[in-house]
């Protein structure tokens, strides 16, 4: 089991790892935010993404056009979803507010957490549809929740549909996600390299306190590079409640500023943020474009600064199934 002190030199290492942001881009749109390479590809995508949850929380059909439009006035490019997000609801706000607006401009996402290929293919067909779009970005296999769940998903032929898809053209990049288990994510890209199989991207938490319990970054980021596989983070500020363990540290390490900057100090193409607010898209847009870098002792200080509240009472999304 790898050690917070081989953590530590890893997060040392994060200023030569990361991937370099590229500024000063614009488009018919207007200004664009920092951009980062998607892995190994010559794709080019903001550093910060909308998440598509949020979009679709209470059916307020005026806050997520809000939340769409300010986010492509910021500057994002980047736009999550998945089917379940509010059962399909978060796509449908994004096949009426974002697509026919501002489809040649955006790099759109979406999931299917299905376990045989008729499922996830019929899933598929019904993202497009209500997304209002003949090609996905990112299709993605969503929520891996256990090394079971993978299996099952094998057997069910669900791989070789996301393959199928992307060797069409129907999804340009393909990849999978899941915040509950590191060594379902493990297992499945070592499947992927027995079998010959390439994936584009891997979503999973990123925040300062994983690698103190049960670590994605640990145990799965090594792989991913191995494979060439693209990070996108997640669960940067712990769903929120990170904050709520503030009081018992030093109040300056725990702030949203030095939450983001973390992430976008580790090798990590882009960072997903879930904005309920169009107050909070303007804060997370604002550290990403004043973001300097963030050197090594700042981030072995941070590191072990929230070690004593981390553990499954904090990350209660990571669960043993």
């Amino acid at each position: 089991m790898s050690t917070r002190r081989e953590f530590i030199r890893a997060a040392s290492a994060a200023a030569i790892l990361s991937p370099a942001l590229l500024r000063g881009e614009s488009d018919k749109l207007g200004k664009v935010l920092p951009q980062r390479n998607l892995g190994k590809t010559s794709e080019k995508i903001t550093a910060i993404g909308l998440g598509g949850h949020h979009v679709g929380v209470g059916k307020d059909e005026k806050n997520a056009q809000a939340l769409i439009e300010r986010a492509i006035e910021r500057g994002i490019r980047f736009f999550d979803n998945a089917v379940n997000y509010q059962d399909g609801l978060s796509e449908t706000y994004y096949g009426k507010f974002l697509t026919p607006k501002y489809r040649e401009q955006v790099f759109i996402t979406t999931k299917s957490s299905r376990n045989t290929a008729e499922k996830v293919r019929k899933e598929f067909d019904e993202s497009r549809k209500r997304l209002q779009t003949d090609v996905i970005d990112l299709w993605q296999l969503h929520a891996f929740v256990s090394v079971d769940d993978v299996k099952e998903r094998i057997k069910g032929g669900v791989v070789e549909v996301f393959l199928e898809m992307r060797e069409k053209k129907k999804a340009r990049y393909i990849g999978f996600t899941g915040h509950t288990s590191q060594e379902a994510h493990c297992y499945f890209l070592d499947h992927c390299k027995k079998q010959g199989y390439k994936m584009d991207t891997c979503l999973m938490p990123v925040n300062l306190v994983d690698s103190h319990y049960d670590s994605f970054l640990l145990n799965v980021l090594p792989k991913l590079q191995e494979q060439d596989v693209a990070l996108l983070a997640m669960k940067s500020m712990v769903f929120g409640r990170i904050f709520e363990r503030a009081k018992d540290i030093d109040p300056t390490v725990i702030t949203p500023k030095n939450l983001h900057e973390y992430v976008y100090s580790l090798p990590v193409s882009c960072m997903l943020s879930g904005c309920e607010t169009v107050a909070q898209i303007d804060e997370n847009t604002a550290i990403l474009e004043n973001f300097k870098g963030m050197d090594e002792a700042r981030c072995k200080e941070l590191v072990a600064a929230v070690e004593k509240i981390s553990g499954p009472g904090l990350e209660f999304y990571k669960r043993k199934v």
